[in-house]
């Protein structure tokens, strides 16, 4: 059945599925991890409208300014579009999903290259995985550097004829780019290199290392534009978070942290994934190494999160792919059609099974959050939010919020009270609403969260007049060093 199905109608078969269904995701606009936001989303708005909740990354340089001047692009579209709408976020995510059917595409060229069935099993596998689903759309520099890392290898191993010098020159823009997006890739991409250009220096590492340098190139023009000197961010980076140990206040664990990561989101998956992954290393070596090494390299570093291993992820789906393939390739001629139907409703079960597993929370984390922040900022009239209550963290954001008004941290009952006359909004956790009222009609509450988190808004009629003796979430950032 599939070997009479071309190549193209694979290829685009694939992409068109994967593009369904990362739109899907991209319509309901949630904040998952912080760092969406106040690494990335509200740099880009203060590119494109101005005020922005400034964190300490950006105050002590770590951060290269070349993702949020790319996400100011669609954002500013989407601004200038519906400018009381959040259609410049869903622009934003849109085109980060299409940004993502590289990894899809790179998926199924590494498939075809063996068989039509490789490349259907691959390129359907990487289109409906609920990890690559999940991360496609979020404004991180995980998946960002992820889609030109996965070009890169479509150009050096996915071809059938052996690359060029021109494909490794454009293999080394991409994988530069992947690097200023993401250093920590670094590694993984040295494997890479290392596999495919060998030992050609002429012919392969030296279009490769100018291909990388128009990628750095391309970051210090765009660090300059806003005023910082070139890659003085990646030398403060490391001095950050490697000398000082600055990650490590955000947590630590073992080196076999992710182990217990991968245990726990692929659940009773884990072993059959793993085996998969094997079987189709033997196809592409390169593959297994770079999530190795870049698994490896990980481990080492103390504070952890599931999304710094996301190559390692994907590259082991794709080569698990790959083998269930080479499974179905034992199957006799007159079952095969069957077996590689089972095959796919097996992998879209699991997909979707573990999707709603233990990886269910992240596709709804502070969601809460965010539809208060955008329904406190619905009215062009607001003229001052209050964050009541706080949590520790990071709770506020102009992107969300679209007004050019001071956000305030106010801790109790009394000040907010006293204070009220500087602002007619106030976003809190739903164990705290019922505090200011009748001063503040109570609006909403988002159906889900936790009693303490962000997701109530409260409003009153009337004008503001700012109060110095309020401390706004700027202020308090930088106070905190948050």
């Amino acid at each position: 059945m599939i070997a009479r199905i071309g190549d193209r109608q694979i290829f685009w078969g694939a992409i068109l599925l994967a593009a369904l269904l990362r739109a899907l995701a991209s319509l309901p606009f949630m904040v998952g991890w912080f760092d969406e936001i106040w690494q990335y989303l509200e740099p880009a708005w203060h590119l494109v409208a101005g005020p922005w909740v400034q964190t300490w990354d950006y105050r002590a340089g770590i951060r290269s300014w070349l993702i949020p001047e790319l996400l100011a692009l669609p954002m500013g579209a989407g601004h200038a579009l519906s400018p009381e709408t959040t259609l410049h976020l869903t622009f934003v995510r849109l085109s980060l999903a299409a940004l993502s059917l590289v990894v899809v595409g790179a998926a199924t060229v590494l498939g075809l290259k063996l068989s039509r069935l490789h490349g259907a099993t691959a390129g359907f596998v990487a289109a409906i995985w609920f990890e690559l689903i999940f991360f496609a759309p979020r404004a991180l520099s995980e998946p960002i550097a992820l889609a030109p890392m996965m070009g890169a290898m479509w150009l050096l191993v996915a071809r059938r004829d052996a690359p060029g010098a021109r494909q490794f020159a454009l293999a080394g823009l991409l994988m530069g780019l992947s690097f200023v997006a993401r250093i920590h890739y670094a590694p993984a991409l040295l494997v890479l290199a290392l596999f495919t250009a060998k030992r050609d220096w002429r012919g392969a590492w030296l279009p490769l290392v100018l291909g990388g340098l128009a990628a750095l190139a391309i970051d210090a023009a765009a660090n300059m534009a806003m005023g910082a000197v070139p890659f003085q961010w990646a030398v403060e980076s490391v001095r950050v978070n490697i000398v000082e140990n600055r990650a490590a206040a955000y947590g630590t664990s073992p080196v076999t942290g992710y182990l217990g990561m991968f245990g726990r989101y692929w659940h009773v998956a884990l072993a059959p994934l793993v085996l998969l992954a094997w079987t189709g290393a033997k196809r592409y070596p390169v593959l297994f190494w770079m999530a190795v090494v870049h698994l490896l390299f990980h481990s080492l570093i103390g504070h952890k999160e599931y999304r710094f291993v996301l190559p390692s992820a994907t590259l082991l789906v794709i080569l698990a792919a790959i083998g269930s393939a080479d499974l179905l390739r034992r199957v006799p001629r007159r079952r095969l059609a069957l077996a590689t139907a089972a095959a796919m409703a097996v992998w879209t079960g699991s997909s979707i099974a573990l999707a709603a597993g233990h990886f269910a929370p992240n596709w709804t984390m502070e969601a809460g959050l965010a539809e208060a922040l955008e329904r406190a900022g619905r009215p062009p009239k607001t003229c001052g939010l209050a964050l009541y209550r706080p949590r520790a963290t990071v709770a506020g954001s102009y992107a969300l919020y679209r007004r050019d008004t001071p956000i305030y941290r106010v801790e109790t009952r009394e000040e907010a009270l006293r204070r009220a006359a500087a602002f007619d909004v106030v976003v809190t956790g739903p164990a705290y609403a019922r505090e200011l009222t009748p001063a503040y009609r109570l609006e909403s509450c988002a159906p889900r969260g936790e009693t303490d988190a962000p997701s109530c808004v409260l409003r009153r009629a009337g004008s503001c007049t700012p109060d110095p003796a309020l401390q706004d979430l700027n202020a308090w950032l930088a106070a905190t060093g948050n």
